[in-house]
């Protein structure tokens, strides 16, 4: 990993832990019949993940959840012609040629992520159209996350 992704990695991770420090930590629910909330874990990470983007350079560029559009049209890549969704991005918006972080979430309730890890090689392949610097699979777990880290289409 050079040092941009790096940096990228670090503060992603202090983002993800700041989450599962907060006072009302959102993977517990008072009746015990469900647990995890993909989607506002996400949330609650992009939140501070752009409190700790700010007065960085990385302010300058697009922090976006589902954001599923290329110049206008869908995000697609070789294994999903009818687009797709990243979790969460760094990139500027109707560019590729910034694109920073792609991440992927999945809760430890949920092990069916092998879409999840295609997408992740496919959005940082050098020769498909996005040539993401770097990709994150974070598997959220009760207590902590498990990463997995994705560089020019392959897993490191």
């Amino acid at each position: 990993m050079n040092e941009e992704q790096s940096y990228l990695v670090e503060v992603l991770r202090n983002a993800i832990n700041a989450v599962y420090h907060e006072e009302r930590f959102l993977l517990r629910f008072a009746q015990g019949d469900r647990e995890g909330l993909e989607q506002a874990f996400v949330f609650r990470a992009g939140i501070h993940l752009s409190n700790m983007l700010e007065g960085t350079p990385y302010a300058a560029l697009d922090l976006d959840s589902e954001y599923n559009k290329n110049h206008g049209n869908a995000k697609t890549s070789r294994r999903f012609p009818n687009g797709l969704r990243p979790d969460l991005i760094i990139h500027r918006r109707d560019s590729n040629a910034e694109n920073k972080l792609v991440v992927e979430f999945k809760g430890w309730w949920n092990n069916d992520f092998d879409s999840d890890i295609q997408k992740l090689e496919d959005l940082t392949d050098p020769n498909d159209n996005y040539y993401y610097l770097i990709g994150v699979f974070v598997h959220i777990g009760r207590t902590e996350a498990a990463f997995r880290y994705f560089i020019n289409g392959v897993e490191i």
